[in-house]
């Protein structure tokens, strides 16, 4: 399986508009069931400075590399937690095998550390 970058305007705007949103107090992530996967990292101005926000996606990246959105299967469960299939349908069968994942990076995640932000966004996740 392999992850694209969302580079789209209208894509971000798909997820922000129609996925689901989990706040953390380090990281918001939204999740849109798609045909392919794909995802994206972000770091407003509001985090700080270029280096704060290179420094917030460097985690951010870290994060999803060796937690949930790390193993095909894990993303799976994640599809089927978030997105359960209707009544009497497969997930094969909805034409939409996929998911885009945008992590949105908050002002406090200068001040954690590499695993504390792959804690909170497994915690996230479940």
């Amino acid at each position: 399986m392999n992850w694209r970058s969302l580079a789209k305007q209208s894509e971000f705007q798909k997820v922000y508009g129609s996925g689901t949103k989990k706040v953390g107090r380090l990281v918001v992530v939204y999740l849109l069931s798609a045909k392919d996967f794909g995802s994206a990292v972000v770091a407003s101005r509001k985090v700080g400075g270029a280096v704060q926000r290179n420094r917030a996606k460097r985690l951010l990246r870290e994060a999803r590399r060796n937690g949930s959105l790390g193993s095909e299967l894990k993303i799976q469960g994640l599809r089927e937690r978030f997105f359960p299939a209707k009544m009497g349908e497969s997930l094969s069968n909805d034409g939409e095998t996929g998911l885009w994942v945008v992590l949105v990076a908050r002002h406090r995640i200068l001040r954690a550390s590499a695993l504390e932000v792959r804690d909170e966004l497994e915690t996230l996740l479940k």
